[in-house]
């Protein structure tokens, strides 16, 4: 069956709001027009894209400029569907207000009745305690946790004592995108931070509080889950810019990516850390979420112990820029590195013309580079 994407970078906003429609702040919205056809790596010919009736034009361009370029052929972009056209519909990610996108889009209600009627419980598992549900699962299987456990903050005194305990805390909204809604608090400024804090528990009920740890490499592992069945996608490399939010991710396969990590932690190491993941997300995530999701991690350490990874920092309940990098080294085949900046941003294409990946427009670029390494520096970045 045909799928019809959409690229929604907005929905953990909308999981966050719980209301059926969202305007999205000026940034997500603007990123969710620009990447608009960043589905085109995830899918085939014969599958769609919703794109902007008015970006229309210039997205069947980019796609036919793809093909002379690359030879790579894929989704098309449409305005909407024909009424009663039997789809499979593939958003970034579901909320209610995905839902609303279909159905404005021409997708019958009743296409998406059965998604609606779940979506209680897949809002509350894309709830970053998820990732604290995981990691105490970790520990009850016997497997070492070398930092203090993350928990849940209901007041700005939580967080406070928290602070006073492990020095320095990364504090996290519930449900958030493009970067907002993360920061880092220590002694000196979280007196400052009390009000943001505050703000965000009166919206969203609490924040997450995770120690400041060592951080040396960010990866992620990629799955499909249904019905209590993981399935591995594979590994994902990325890189944030300078204000922690997303810049980047390397192209290549799964044995380049674990070569990669293996400069810093045993290959055996990665395995059983994906094997043990495997085996615990189902205690999570039970039977009510089927779709792609990603497993963030870090490699971490400092010259007093040896390199170390934390299995869980966040679990993404959607498509992540990782199953895009997947889907651009499979129809590419060329290792390389995919970077987003704000257009005008000093960014890794420096020096070299590179593929964009996405329709050039206003706002951000997304393109592909010929590299062989990670950028020691990025761009400023965003959150998808």
């Amino acid at each position: 069956m045909r799928r019809l994407f959409l690229f929604n970078p907005e929905n953990d906003i909308a999981l966050g709001s719980g209301l059926p429609r969202i305007t999205p702040p000026r940034q997500a919205g603007l990123l969710h027009r620009a990447g608009a056809m960043l589905p085109f790596w995830l899918g085939e010919e014969g599958d769609s894209v919703i794109v902007a009736p008015e970006d229309l034009t210039a997205a069947t361009a980019w796609r036919k400029e793809i093909a002379e370029i690359t030879g790579v052929t894929g989704p098309c972009p449409v305005a909407g569907c024909s009424p009663g056209e039997e789809l499979t519909l593939s958003p970034w990610g579901w909320s209610l207000d995905a839902a609303w996108q279909f159905v404005k889009a021409g997708v019958k209600e009743e296409s998406i009745e059965e998604m609606m009627a779940h979506m209680d419980v897949r809002r509350d598992l894309s709830h970053r305690k998820s990732a604290l549900r995981f990691l105490d699962c970790w520990v009850k299987r016997g497997n070492r946790l070398p930092f203090t456990m993350p928990r849940l903050a209901f007041s700005a005194e939580d967080v406070m004592r928290f602070v006073e305990t492990v020095g320095t805390a990364v504090v996290k909204s519930p449900w958030s995108s493009s970067g907002r809604g993360v920061f880092p608090v220590s002694s000196s400024t979280v007196a400052a931070s009390l009000s943001r804090i505050g703000g965000i528990i009166r919206r969203q009920g609490s924040v997450v509080m995770e120690p400041m740890l060592p951080k040396s490499q960010d990866f992620a592992m990629l799955f499909y889950y249904k019905d209590g069945i993981v399935r591995f996608e594979g590994y994902s490399l990325f890189f944030n810019s300078t204000n922690t939010n997303y810049g980047g991710n390397y192209i290549g396969s799964d044995d380049m990516i674990l070569e990669k990590l293996t400069r810093l932690v045993p290959r055996d190491y990665v395995e059983s850390v994906r094997n043990e993941v495997m085996e615990i997300l189902p205690m999570v995530l039970g039977e009510g979420y089927e779709g792609p999701l990603g497993v963030d991690m870090m490699v971490c350490g400092d010259e007093d112990a040896a390199p170390w990874i934390d299995p869980c920092v966040e679990i993404n309940l959607r498509y992540t820029m990782g199953f895009v990098a997947k889907g651009v080294w499979k129809k590419l085949g060329r290792e390389g590195v995919m970077s987003i900046a704000p257009v005008g941003a000093d960014s890794i294409k420096k020096g070299e013309r590179p593929i964009m990946l996405a329709p050039r427009n206003d706002w951000f670029d997304f393109c592909f580079v010929l590299m062989t390494e990670m950028p020691a520096w990025s761009a400023r970045g965003v959150r998808v």
